[in-house]
């Protein structure tokens, strides 16, 4: 029987049913979505730093008494529960608990895929930067440990048991093992015993390759070349000015280096210095802008970033990026020099070069941006 042309007005198709359905559950999905994230910035105002110090996603890495305490041997009954001052230059110090240490890697997997501008063993931690939030003083700094910084590393196997213990440069330490998260724990503990066990609350490792999207979602990043780049690009030559970074600029920037020149990764590290200065303030900005850029974007690039932190964490920094003033001088650098190694210079030691440190300039840098003069 056919249809009145009443009925035929009336008469919705499949496919505009099936589309308005799919936008209510959109819709629906985006509402809860919204509402989670009102939740946690809300509950955000609730939290304190007390939570990195201990929790599911808390790391091994604790504060113990260690070779910066003038005392230490000395007092062998001696335990760091008991007692939570050192003594340093006849002073005595107190570690600041207002600290939240964020351990950042790059991991580079070039190796892996054969380039030759680049070290041979895979997914090394090419970039080492130590993010100190003070949640008191609302401020941030930052510290770069040196990828050739000569430091105690573990041999991990395969099942991340740990089969050797021998001297080497810090970013080899994330060669080792299966990449997950002993791996990455492994890192956190090196870095934490070459800075007299200064505890790491969590860690983030990102991909090389998340890099450009990273840089491009804050509209590129602009910095001076300080050194010839043409190498990679043509147009990034030494003494450009205001060279905006985009896409893959900004691993060039950050991450390529010459390796027939032996300070390269110095010249290489001095570059992170210039771009993490811009970086900070542009991500500052846009999350001004929009709250929920920090954790939109860690949800874009997942599955290229490895982090301890918990969704709560992340909600808790985020709010208070916009309070945070990070200055000139809260930019700093493990104090060493690159040099060459001769064989038996340095025990177990198996590379021709590596960055010595500094050991009384690191102890006065460690007390002096980690500890407080104890009453």
């Amino acid at each position: 029987m056919a249809k009145t042309d009443k009925e035929e007005k009336k008469s919705v198709p499949d496919w505009v049913k099936a589309l308005l359905i799919s936008l209510l559950i959109i819709i629906g999905i985006l509402g809860a979505v919204l509402v989670i994230l009102l939740h946690k910035w809300q509950r955000a105002t609730y939290l304190t730093a007390d939570m990195f110090q201990a929790g599911e996603a808390a790391n091994s890495s604790v504060l113990k008494i260690n070779e910066l305490d003038e005392t230490y041997g000395k007092e062998p009954d001696r335990k760091y529960s008991e007692d939570v001052t050192i003594t340093y230059k006849g002073n005595k110090y107190k570690y600041n608990d207002n600290l939240i240490n964020i351990l950042v890697m790059g991991i580079d997997d070039y190796g892996l895929k054969g380039n030759k501008d680049t070290d041979a063993n895979p997914y090394q931690a090419d970039t080492i930067v130590l993010g100190t939030v003070d949640a008191v003083r609302k401020t941030v700094s930052f510290m770069c440990i040196p990828r050739d910084t000569v430091t105690s590393i573990k041999v991990l196997d395969l099942n991340d048991e740990v089969a050797a213990v021998k001297k080497g440069p810090i970013a080899i330490q994330h060669s080792f093992g299966t990449q997950g998260d002993k791996t990455n724990e492994a890192v956190v503990d090196a870095v934490s015993d070459l800075l007299y066990s200064v505890p790491i609350n969590r860690y983030v490792a990102v991909d090389i390759t998340a890099i450009p999207d990273i840089n491009d979602s804050l509209g590129g990043i602009r910095v001076d070349i300080p050194e010839d780049l043409t190498k990679w690009n043509p147009k990034m030559k030494a003494g450009t000015k205001n060279y905006l970074l985009l896409n893959n600029d900004a691993v060039i920037f950050v991450a390529r280096r010459d390796t027939d020149i032996d300070d390269s990764a110095m010249g290489r590290m001095k570059r992170q210095v210039t771009y993490l200065k811009m970086l900070f303030p542009a991500v500052k900005e846009r999350t001004s802008e929009n709250i929920t850029y920090p954790i939109a974007l860690y949800n874009s690039e997942a599955d290229k970033v490895s982090t301890n932190l918990t969704l709560d964490e992340m909600t808790y920094l985020t709010k208070l990026l916009l309070d945070l003033e990070l200055s000139e001088n809260d930019i700093v650098s493990v104090p060493g020099e690159m040099k060459h190694i001769e064989p038996g210079e340095i025990e177990d030691y198996e590379y021709e070069m590596g960055y010595v440190v500094d050991e009384d300039a690191l102890k006065q840098l460690i007390v002096d941006r980690f500890y407080t003069p104890a009453r």
